[in-house]
C-alpha cells in the first residue's frame, strides 16, 4: 500500500512540475465550426478585434501556417497580452474542430497555481472563458450568413466566351463592391450594342497576393464573339477554355465567396493536388434585382487543377 501511495504521489508531483514549469500554455479550450479548415482558418485570421464592441483592433498576427495553426498576440482580455496558439482539423466534410491554446506572458505561473488551487476562482480563466464563448457564438453567427459545400469528385469547368472588365490591387474582402461599382459599364456595353448573354456573368481571379489578400480580377458576361461587337478601353474579349477543377457550391451574399475559396485550396492540398491557385466563380442570382442577400443567392467556384 505505501508503495503504491509512493508511486500516486510521484506521478501527481510529476505532473504538477510538468504543468506549473514546463506545458508550454496555460489553458486548452476545444470547439467545433463548420465548413472545412480552409473557410474556418481564414475566418479567424481576418478578426481584427477579439471584442466586436472594441474601440480599437487588439488581435496581432505572429504566424501561422494556412488552414493548419494559427499564432496571435491578443491585448485587453486581461492585465498582459495573451497569447493564442489555433489548431485546425477536419472532423469531417462540414465540421472543423478548433483547439486554442492560450497563454500569458507574464505571471504565467501564478495564473496556473490559480488555475489548479480548488479553493480559489480564477479571474484569468473566468475572464478568458466569457470571452471565447462570446467568440464562438460570434464565429458560429457568421458562418450561419453563409454555406460551403465541396464536390468530391474532380470536374470540368465551362468554356467561356465573353467580354470582361478588369479591375486591380482589390482586396479580396471588398470583391463585391468593386462588382457593384463596375457592372455599369458591361450593362452599357451590353445594352449599347443589343447583344445576346449565352451564361451568367462570372469572376476569373487573375492574380493574387495571398500574403496581402489582393487580387486582380476580370468581371465577365459570356457571350457569342461573332456578333458585331468591338473591344473599348474598358471591355476586352476573352476566350476562356475549360479545365479539370475541384468545385464549390457557395449559397449566400456574394461578399463572402471567397470563403469557399479557402476550403476548395484546403482540398487540393488535402488530396495531394496542384493548382494555379485562381479560382473562377459563377454568379446565378443578380444584386441589382435581389437588393437583400439570401442564403439561396448561388456562386459556383472551379478552381483550376494544373498537371
Amino acid at each position: 500500500m505505501k508503495k503504491i501511495i509512493l508511486v500516486s504521489l510521484t506521478l501527481v508531483l510529476l505532473g504538477l512540475i510538468w504543468y506549473l514549469f514546463i506545458k508550454k500554455y496555460d489553458y486548452q479550450f476545444t470547439m467545433e465550426a463548420k465548413y472545412g479548415p480552409g473557410s474556418v482558418y481564414h475566418e479567424i485570421l481576418e478578426w481584427k478585434r477579439f471584442n466586436p464592441e472594441s474601440a480599437k483592433d487588439n488581435i496581432e498576427f505572429i504566424q501561422g501556417e494556412p488552414f493548419r495553426n494559427l499564432t496571435q498576440k491578443v491585448n485587453s482580455i486581461t492585465d498582459s497580452p495573451v497569447d493564442f496558439y489555433w489548431e485546425f482539423n477536419k472532423s469531417n466534410d462540414s465540421i472543423t474542430e478548433v483547439v486554442l491554446n492560450i497563454r500569458t506572458e507574464e505571471n504565467s505561473l501564478g495564473n496556473r497555481l490559480d488555475i489548479i488551487n480548488p479553493f480559489s476562482k480564477s479571474i484569468y480563466i473566468d475572464s478568458l472563458k466569457q470571452n471565447l464563448l462570446a467568440f464562438r457564438q460570434r464565429l458560429k453567427n457568421n458562418q450561419e450568413a453563409y454555406r460551403i459545400q465541396i464536390s468530391d469528385s474532380i470536374v470540368i469547368s465551362p468554356a467561356l466566351d465573353c467580354i470582361c472588365h478588369i479591375s486591380e490591387n482589390i482586396p479580396v474582402k471588398t470583391k463585391a463592391i468593386e462588382m457593384v461599382q463596375t457592372i455599369d459599364i458591361l450593362e452599357d456595353y451590353i445594352q449599347s450594342r443589343d447583344l445576346k448573354l449565352t451564361g451568367n456573368p462570372f469572376v476569373k481571379i487573375i492574380k493574387w497576393n495571398r500574403e496581402e489578400d489582393i487580387i486582380d480580377f476580370e468581371f465577365c458576361f459570356p457571350v457569342n464573339l461573332v456578333q458585331d461587337i468591338r473591344p473599348t478601353t474598358n471591355v476586352k474579349f476573352r476566350q476562356i477554355p475549360s479545365s479539370t477543377a475541384l468545385k464549390a457550391v457557395f449559397n449566400g451574399n456574394y461578399r463572402l465567396s471567397h470563403k469557399a475559396w479557402f476550403d476548395l485550396l484546403y482540398t487540393a492540398k488535402e488530396k495531394g493536388l496542384k493548382t494555379n491557385g485562381l479560382p473562377l466563380e459563377v454568379f446565378f442570382n443578380n444584386p441589382n434585382v435581389e437588393s437583400t442577400p439570401s442564403p439561396t443567392w448561388k456562386a459556383v467556384i472551379y478552381l483550376p487543377i494544373v498537371k
